[in-house]
């Protein structure tokens, strides 16, 4: 019987030539060259290996064609982190080792893109778990307390939401209408972060959160419009872009409020 890896090498320089960026592979092929790949990494590191998964869309059996293959492998030493990330051609992996203790460092935090960046600590799937580390790491990102989602909430409205109404405003005073599209998509990517700290929620994907985020309650005022228009592509109406940029902090300024959010110091310098 043929090494794995030698064959993965074979499917690799067989389609070569197709090569131009990402090309077709069945799941059941990808699934094949993942657990290659992840042996590869298991007989790199040896007993410092505590546990392998994968993650992304091939974990949670969303993958299409073009997919591409990450992997967690996660380390019994202490303080490591570090990824090997290629492209073979016509598919590309990524493995992330880390050590336990970083990694569950990383899944205890909570920021503003905690809603896309932790699903890949909460949707894992196993491929050598002896010690099942992986429920662990989903309880650690899942069981945070309350307070670390408020001040993520506070900060993405103060540090981005703020700055980015301020930016369209100038935007709209000295009719720079060009870059009025990519300041809506910022927006609605920030609110859609908005919605999923509130609901503790890990979005499946970039692409979806948009989808994801309009199935999920407590939704700012004018976040709906705002999102179906950025998921329409329709910016090319200023004055509509504006209005719907407007009416969502609007809806932000009232939604904070209920959430016992103080968006504003009481005092003018706070230090």
């Amino acid at each position: 019987m043929r090494d794995a890896w030698a064959l993965a090498a074979e499917l690799q320089w067989a389609r070569w030539e197709m090569a131009g960026g990402p090309q077709p592979m069945a799941r059941k092929e990808r699934l094949t060259l993942a657990r290659t790949i992840a042996d590869r990494a298991r007989a790199l590191r040896g007993d410092d290996v505590l546990a392998v998964g994968l993650y992304g869309s091939l974990a949670r059996g969303t993958d299409g064609p073009y997919s591409d293959i990450e992997i967690l492998c996660v380390l019994r030493t202490t303080g490591e982190g570090y990824t090997r990330e290629w492209v073979a051609g016509p598919w590309k992996a990524e493995v992330d080792f880390y050590g336990q203790d970083v990694l569950l460092e990383k899944a205890a935090g909570v920021d503003e893109r905690w809603p896309l960046t932790h699903g890949a600590y909460v949707h894992v799937r196993a491929l050598h778990d002896p010690d099942r580390f992986f429920p662990k790491l989903r309880g650690v990102v899942l069981n945070q307390p309350k307070e670390k989602f408020l001040a993520a909430m506070r900060e993405l409205i103060v540090g981005d939401l703020y700055e980015l109404v301020g930016k369209l405003r100038n935007a709209r005073h000295f009719g720079h209408t060009a870059g009025l599209p990519m300041l809506v998509v910022h927006m609605a990517l920030y609110g859609a972060f908005l919605v999923g700290l509130d609901n503790r929620h890990c979005y499946t994907s970039g692409t979806r959160a948009f989808e994801e985020s309009l199935r999920l309650p407590g939704r700012p005022g004018g976040y709906d419009a705002l999102c179906r228009l950025v998921m329409g592509g329709k910016l090319n109406n200023p004055e509509h872009v504006v209005g719907a940029c407007e009416a969502f902090w609007s809806g932000v300024e009232r939604w904070a409020l209920t959430r016992g959010l103080t968006i504003e110091e009481p005092r003018w310098l706070p230090f």
